[in-house]
């Protein structure tokens, strides 16, 4: 069986102590089975001075075991220097398997096997700043799979187009996946058809004639953005993070709320007209994140043994619009509260991060999210547009 990785995988390191953004907090870190049964055996005396196994530092949440944080939401095997009690004790074999395989992300096909980093760790975004990632392209699938692995390729390509702006290539993206799904069985002929320098041109081009008024947009996305965040509130994580971009999302949703004034609307078009310039700067970051997102996500194996692979396919790609709404979103209103700052690489590279964090949901999960919050499961092209804005 074959191992495919994109061209930076194999050049991460975990920066330990000088993570800015540590794994070790404000999240579920599993444990497996084997892992527990390790721990049962092991005293945490050397770990955190009391009597008990490793495996009291453990609790049941959502229905999974996982290291029971502390009252700061940090792991109680993290040392105050950011480093772990654990491996310094007992060695990295201890470790469970989720904090032993992090950031790495390993997708186990019948026919090969898929690797690559998550985007939820500060040392991996940084590995995204040069130039574009090269992501391979898979030949080792059978079947309906052939096609879902070409429409991938494809996506990935499109993603990286630099003549067309990130929302253009995601706006394409799902149109394209969409008419693939109404027009099933699909040919790799359509496939070529569909992503043809013709067909996108004629694409775009239909694009420009689309006005969406740019409050219509800021007002979902806020709306969007604070719907996410309202576990994380609740739970009183993220909370350095989160407290001054939803005051500042909420003092947008009392203006609009209040107010008629068009001198409003033209205020956010200057300051979003700024804020987008800056975000052209890190353009090649949020390419190469989506890039890895569809290369990670679009295609899972569970979902590569159905017939729904297109569906599925088109759920990963609205989730993956609504990360990246999420992410800009948060970064306008990081921007927005800060008097119009400049954007630095640190605050993107913190928002991509924690943003992925919070967006981190099962397939499961995402369906459920969808279903709950949504009129329908797969969405009408004209949302996508609206959460995205047409920006040329």
């Amino acid at each position: 069986m074959k191992n495919y990785q994109p061209d930076y995988y194999n050049n991460f390191k975990c920066i330990a102590d000088k993570c800015s953004i540590t794994c070790c907090q404000e999240w579920k870190i599993a444990v497996d089975d084997a892992t527990n049964r390790k721990w049962k055996k092991l005293s945490a005396d050397k770990v955190s001075g009391k009597s008990d196994n490793l495996s009291s530092y453990t609790c049941h949440k959502d229905g999974s075991l996982v290291i029971k944080l502390d009252e700061k939401h940090r792991c109680p095997f993290l040392s105050k220097d950011k480093l772990c009690h654990l491996v310094m004790t007992y060695s990295d074999e201890v470790l469970s398997e989720t904090c032993a395989l992090f950031p790495r992300e390993i997708h186990r096909f019948s026919t090969h096997e898929e690797r690559t980093l998550m985007p939820c760790c500060p040392a991996v975004i940084d590995l995204w700043c040069e130039k574009p990632v090269t992501f391979p392209v898979i030949s080792e699938t059978r079947n309906n799979l052939s096609t879902a692995f070409l429409i991938r390729d494809n996506l990935i390509k499109l993603i990286s187009d630099q003549g067309l702006s990130v929302e253009q290539t995601l706006l394409d993206g799902l149109y394209i996946l969409l008419e693939l799904y109404k027009n099933q069985p699909i040919t790799n002929a359509h496939i070529q058809e569909y992503f043809s320098g013709h067909t996108l041109n004629e694409l775009n081009t239909a694009m420009e004639d689309i006005h969406i008024p740019d409050e219509d947009t800021f007002i979902e996305c806020n709306e969007l953005l604070q719907d996410l965040s309202v576990n994380y509130r609740k739970e009183g994580l993220y909370t350095a993070f989160l407290q001054p971009v939803l005051t500042e999302a909420c003092k947008y949703s009392n203006i609009y709320s209040q107010s008629d004034d068009n001198s409003m609307s033209r205020t956010l078009q200057t300051s979003q007209k700024q804020f987008c310039s800056m975000l052209t700067d890190y353009d090649i970051v949020f390419r190469n994140y989506l890039a890895n997102e569809l290369f990670s996500d679009l295609i899972s194996p569970e979902a590569a043994s159905t017939k729904k692979i297109i569906e599925h396919m088109i759920i990963k790609m609205q989730w993956i619009m609504i990360e990246y709404t999420a992410i800009r979103q948060s970064l306008f209103l990081w921007y927005s509260h800060n008097a119009n700052s400049p954007l630095t690489y640190e605050t993107i590279r913190e928002h991509i991060v924690i943003i992925s964090r919070m967006t981190g949901y099962d397939d499961d999960d995402i369906r459920e999210y969808l279903e709950n919050s949504f009129a329908e499961l797969i969405w009408d092209w004209g949302y996508a547009a609206l959460i995205m804005g047409i920006r040329k």
